[in-house]
C-alpha cells in the first residue's frame, strides 16, 4: 500500500537533514521513512509517497530522541488513500 505523507516545512536557516520514521502506531513499528530539510528558507509544501505493509493501520509520523522517545512532527502527517469513487473499470 503507498501512503502520501504532506505537510509545510519549517521557516530556518538550516541546512542540515532529518530522517522522519512512519511508524504504525497499533503495532508500534517503523513501517517506512522520509529524509526531508530540517528547515527551509521560505515555506514550502510536501506530498511524498511511500510504500508500507499492507497489513499496516493507523499512523504516526515523527523523530527519535537520543532516549528513544518518539516525538511527532506537528507539521507532517501522514494520509491513507481511501480507494476508488465510483466505478471503476478493466
Amino acid at each position: 500500500m503507498e501512503v502520501t505523507v504532506r505537510g509545510i516545512l519549517p521557516i530556518g536557516d538550516t541546512t542540515d537533514n532529518e530522517t522522519y520514521f512512519i511508524v504504525d502506531e497499533a503495532k508500534a513499528a517503523i513501517v517506512g521513512q522520509v529524509i526531508l530539510p530540517k528547515a527551509v528558507k521560505r515555506s514550502l509544501a510536501v506530498a511524498i509517497t511511500v510504500k508500507v505493509p499492507s497489513t499496516a493501520g493507523s499512523f504516526a509520523i515523527g523523530t527519535f530522541e537520543d532516549g528513544g522517545k518518539f516525538e511527532v512532527a506537528s507539521f507532517l502527517r501522514v494520509e491513507v488513500p481511501t480507494g476508488a469513487v465510483g466505478p471503476v473499470g478493466r
